[in-house]
């Protein structure tokens, strides 16, 4: 409970809108216990004496009594509601700034699937209880407590049945709510595999049906599902047996108020005042039992939230891997000087450097403003290399420069601004292609636009749409070619001037007249800031002032310009020759 307690402190926040909602739920019980009161006063007095005035007064009364009840439902539902949709918002919020600012290793751990049950069907989880707290949790126990007060009150002699059907619930009620909890964070796990198995089929949509693999991919999904709807219907089975519990119990407490009223009020020496005193004791056996259910109800609610209440505290309490040194320089400007120093690299822990290691002694100086190739075959930690320089991952082990300094002593987000990475996956933000390049730089005019726009060859397809700059760009940009994507990742990287430019293959999608105005454009820009290429061509990589070349071990199998290369790495050597058939020409 202490996950959900921890959470459910966040409602002081709201002060009058939490101090409204109960006040008036307090109300309303009040009002709900005092009702049967009257009642048994109508039914002894007037309609035993047949004193209608008596009756049409109580029953004014009540009617008003209600109208005010109705009212503090209306509102106590309305505060509830408010209280509870501001926490979670502001939960899932808090969520996903923290989502934000974890690093790779973090999201990896926690996996995509995990973190979107936690933003969505947790939040909602919480939400729900907040909301039944207001109405539920503070109802349930009043609507106990005073149902038992009142139901002494009433009639002490019919109060033992009140005794007696109470431990009974309580007793069935914590058995049932024992078994179904511990299926609860069963059910949340369940559905992080089936949110993992549909993100990954949405993403992957066009490969699968490339590949006509719908039905394998209809398999392993329709085993998930099983799995989530089995671990569900495993909870219902628990749960069936709660309402069966409760009808049976409400009704034999009820039937014994009717036996043993009836023998009370036709003995020889009456010990009740009338029917009313029967009535009334039913109405807070209702209510007494109305309680207890539920409490009963709340609390199986209760373990299903304080399973999401975990999860997202777990969220809240990753430790993030990647932080800033509390004494990190915040005021530079890079020149782009960058040099790896016997650098390896694994994506698990350090004691796993030597089985599982990506990258392995890499050594390489480059210098600033220089443009840079790194080419190897698929696996050879290309990408990975390069994720080191903005600190999207550590090191594992030695150390990785800019400009003489361990990147680890700059602030990680000042240091970020002052690079900018192109993926080969370009991925584009639903918006306008103005708002997706002003990710680069949020304040950028449209002549900067304009500029970075026609570095990344993209300005003539941009100036032919009908909204130009404003034209709508959906959901990963769906209504733009492959190439034009592209276009404009590069171009949002242009517009941040940055002094450190990363493009892993990022012109694979491109025309070849738009590749040849893109390289023109990073050997007019090359003064500025410092390249580096990945790219699966030697074509792409051969002018540059440098190569890096990695092989299958992760390892720097050479590193020079294209002629030494050809001398000196035998992998270069062996994609030149799969790529040009021989190396007689240079």
């Amino acid at each position: 409970m202490k996950n959900l307690f921890t959470l459910y402190k966040r409602v002081w926040r709201t002060p009058l809108a939490s101090g409204l909602a109960l006040l008036f739920v307090v109300l309303d019980v009040g009002i709900n216990l005092i009702l049967p009161y009257i009642m048994k006063d109508v039914v002894n007095y007037a309609i035993a004496n047949k004193d209608l005035s008596y009756a049409l007064k109580r029953s004014i009364i009540m009617l008003a009594i209600v109208f005010v009840a109705i009212i503090c439902i209306v509102l106590n539902n309305l505060f509830s509601q408010y209280v509870s949709q501001k926490v979670t918002e502001e939960i899932r919020n808090e969520a996903f700034t923290k989502i934000q600012y974890l690093s790779f290793n973090n999201v990896d751990k926690l996996t995509t699937g995990r973190l979107i049950s936690t933003i969505t069907s947790d939040c909602n989880q919480i939400q729900q209880i907040l909301a039944m707290s207001f109405r539920i949790l503070i109802r349930a126990p009043l609507f106990l407590i005073g149902g038992l007060i009142m139901a002494f009150i009433t009639s002490p002699n019919l109060f033992f049945i009140v005794l007696v059907a109470v431990p009974i619930l309580i007793i069935g009620a914590g058995i049932i709510m024992a078994n179904a909890s511990k299926h609860f964070r069963r059910v949340q796990i369940e559905l992080d595999t089936l949110n993992n198995r549909l993100l990954e089929n949405v993403s992957a949509a066009r490969e699968i049906k490339t590949f006509v693999s719908e039905e394998v991919e209809l398999t392993k999904f329709e085993k998930v599902n099983k799995d989530y709807t089995d671990v569900n219907i495993k909870v219902g089975k628990v749960m069936a047996f709660a309402d069966p519990l409760i009808s049976i119990v409400t009704s034999l407490a009820i039937a014994g108020i009717i036996y043993y009223g009836a023998y009370l009020l036709t003995g020889t020496e009456p010990v009740l005042e009338g029917v009313g005193d029967i009535m009334a004791s039913i109405s807070y056996v209702n209510n007494v039992l109305f309680g207890l259910i539920m409490v009963a109800m709340l609390l199986i609610h209760v373990s299903r939230a304080e399973v999401s209440a975990r999860r997202i505290n777990e969220l809240f309490l990753e430790k993030i891997d990647l932080i800033n040194d509390p004494n990190a320089i915040v005021d530079f400007e890079l020149n782009g000087e960058i040099e790896f120093k016997d650098v390896s690299f694994a994506y698990q822990d350090e004691e796993s450097i030597n089985e599982n290691c990506t990258l392995r002694n890499i050594n390489v100086h480059i210098k600033p403003n220089e443009v840079v190739g790194i080419i190897g075959s698929t696996g050879s930690g290309k990408t990975t290399l390069v994720q080191l320089i903005p600190r999207l991952y550590d090191v594992t082990k030695g150390e990785l420069l800019i400009d003489g300094i361990n990147i680890k002593n700059y602030d990680i987000n000042e240091l970020r601004k002052q690079i900018a990475f192109v993926t080969q996956e370009s991925i584009l933000f639903s918006g306008t292609i103005s708002s997706n390049i002003r990710q680069g730089k949020e304040d950028a005019s449209i002549d900067e636009m304009e500029e970075a726009a026609t570095y990344a060859a993209a300005r003539n397809f941009i100036q032919e749409r009908d909204n130009q700059y404003e034209s709508e760009v959906l959901q990963q940009g769906t209504n733009l070619s492959g190439g034009q994507r592209q276009r404009v990742s590069l171009a949002r990287a242009f517009v941040r001037q940055p002094k450190i430019l990363i493009l892993d293959d990022s012109t694979s999608a491109v025309d070849a007249k738009s590749e040849a105005l893109i390289k023109d454009s990073i050997n007019k820009l090359s003064k500025q800031m410092t390249t580096i290429i990945i790219a699966q061509k030697i074509s792409t990589v051969k002018d540059l002032d440098k190569i890096i070349v990695l092989n299958n071990r992760g390892q720097v199998d050479g590193f020079g310009t294209h002629k030494e290369l050809l001398k000196t790495s035998q992998v270069y050597r062996e994609i030149y020759n799969s790529q040009f058939g021989g190396v007689d020409n240079e």
